[in-house]
């Protein structure tokens, strides 16, 4: 008998028990106890493992995976810190892997170009739930397009004629903003890329394309936007290296461009993820803070609501990609021969099914449109006082700026503090203080005119947004309307007065965008506070 174990008389040999308690019942050998130990801790730490679920966040790795992985993994420690018990990883993938990764259901989510985003929802229901903002040289850009270039010292190429016959270094054709919108360029100047020149596809990273040109192994080269400028600021080469081919001028965007702008990479979920995961996930990008270092890290600025993608959708039509490309006709009277057995078979089963699937899908539908109606709301409107915030006012000037290019129409952005607005915090206390905010942004909204924007900036601050202004008297008589509301009696605060220190910039006589005008108004603002308070004062070169 082993000293080791200490056999209970009349136990059978398959009833083996080792007892503990005897007095000799502590000679099992230290090994044995270790691993019992060892076996003892994974088990209990089992469930604090099994309750992390890992969602898999596929990007596409337009430069290199290592590159993608830095620059992605602090978005989603970002993710994995908002959703408890959910943990983000980003999984680096080209164009083709994508497919693959999707049939076996291996990615939750899916952030890519556009083109690729509408291939991927038409074979594998992806549906979009956020689009990237970047922000470069203080210009707020949510679009990006592709690049022609050639090496500064070709000086026999200057026009996309000058390219017959030579090489061009592209990644891949399925590439959105890497070749296709540069096809697209090509074909409406008469020039068949296929026939005309020597296309070498040279795969992902994008960087392997600007090596080729600045080498001498390729006489031009594809990329998107901002790739030049990235590998710039990384020391990979100077933009004196480089020249763009049939630039377009286009001064409100911050890269060099050769194209037409399109909406920016979407950010999208697989069909198999629950709604809660999804929304959760969309509004924790939504509401990510601005410039926030997970942004900064992956070259962006902030997220917005999904964009629309039709644009996309036309230059996939015009060159017949997939899913617009052409498909031979079927005629009913084949289908109807040829599957007459089974599409009865499948009537019957659909007309039996149909009762008991509306009303779940309804309920489906209605709880869906309910999210997406919330989530369009935190992202727009400021939670405290309910006028717009800083994002919807971002697209409200943009437009504004818009239209007044076209139609040479004034526009004034005018950026309030309220006076003495701390003693009130101070004294009654920060809920009364609430309650005096949403009596301004009350008033604000009563006293403007119909179109006119109001929105909440951050604290005691607010910004007006107003439009086709044609005389300065008009100007004037909306700020006066504005102070005396604001400097009237209080009903949420009896006995306390605010009033308002109001900065007017105006388009275009101040600025022709929109982060000018803003900071124009906000030096006319505090020189109103500098007067005494409770006036507007317009902007003037003096100020800055």
């Amino acid at each position: 008998m082993s000293k080791d174990l200490i056999l209970a008389p009349g136990y059978a040999p398959g009833r083996l028990h080792v007892s503990w308690l005897q007095s000799a019942g502590w000679r099992i050998s230290l090994l044995p106890r270790l691993l019992l130990i060892a076996l003892f801790v994974l088990c209990t730490s089992l469930p604090a493992v099994a309750a992390e679920k890992v969602y898999r966040v596929g990007v596409t790795a337009f430069r290199d995976n290592a590159v993608t992985v830095r620059e992605w993994g602090p978005t989603m420690d970002f993710l994995s810190a908002q959703i408890p018990g959910a943990r983000f990883e980003v999984v680096p993938l080209n164009l083709p892997g994508f497919e693959a990764a999707l049939s076996r259901r291996e990615l939750d989510f899916v952030l890519t170009n556009p083109q690729h985003y509408i291939v991927m929802e038409t074979r594998y229901g992806v549906s979009r739930i956020a689009t990237l903002v970047k922000q470069e040289n203080g210009r707020t850009v949510n679009q990006f397009g592709g690049v022609i270039f050639t090496r500064s010292d070709r000086h026999e190429i200057n026009r996309l004629q000058d390219l017959r016959d030579l090489r061009i270094a592209a990644v891949d054709r399925t590439s959105f903003a890497g070749f296709l919108l540069q096809y697209d360029i090509f074909e409406r100047a008469g020039i068949d890329l296929d026939e005309d020149c020597h296309v070498q596809f040279l795969g992902f990273p994008q960087d392997l394309v600007v090596k080729a040109v600045l080498e001498g192994r390729a006489d031009a080269g594809f990329v998107r936007t901002g790739v030049l400028e990235a590998m710039a600021s990384e020391g990979h080469m100077t933009l004196s290296q480089v020249r763009i081919l049939n630039s377009v001028g286009n001064t409100e965007f911050p890269f060099m461009i050769s194209t037409e702008l399109f909406p920016e990479w979407p950010l999208a979920t697989a069909p198999h993820v629950s709604i809660e995961i999804t929304n959760r996930v969309a509004a924790a990008l939504l509401l990510m803070p601005p410039d926030s270092p997970a942004a900064r890290a992956a070259r962006y600025y902030r997220w917005s609501t999904p964009l629309e993608y039709q644009r996309v959708q036309t230059v996939m039509r015009r060159h017949a990609i997939y899913p617009y490309d052409q498909r031979e006709p079927i005629a009913v009277a084949d289908v109807l021969r040829e599957y007459a057995f089974h599409l009865l078979g499948g009537v019957v089963v659909f007309t039996l099914s149909l009762g008991v699937l509306y009303v779940r899908t309804d309920r489906l539908n209605m709880a869906l449109q309910s999210s997406r109606q919330k989530l369009s709301e935190m992202a727009h409107t400021d939670a405290l006082t309910g006028l717009p915030n800083r994002n919807l006012l971002d697209d409200r000037l943009a437009l504004a700026l818009a239209h007044a290019r076209r139609s040479h129409e004034r526009i004034a952005v005018c950026l309030i503090d309220l006076d003495r607005f701390k003693p009130i915090n101070d004294t009654w206390g920060h809920e009364v203080g609430d309650e005096v905010l949403r009596e301004v942004a009350s008033r604000l909204e009563a006293v403007l005119r119909e179109g006119d924007t109001v929105a909440r900036w951050g604290g005691d601050e607010f910004v007006l947004l107003l439009d086709g202004l044609n005389t300065d008297r008009q100007l004037e008589e909306i700020m006066q309307r504005v102070l005396d509301s604001i400097a009237a009696d209080l009903t949420a605060c009896p006995g306390g007065h605010v009033s308002a220190s109001i900065g007017v910039s105006l388009y275009p006589v101040d600025a022709h965008d929109a982060t000018l005008l803003l900071k124009h108004a906000d030096a006319a603002m505090y020189q109103a506070k500098r007067e005494g308070g409770n006036r507007f004062v317009a902007y003037s070169g003096a100020l800055a």
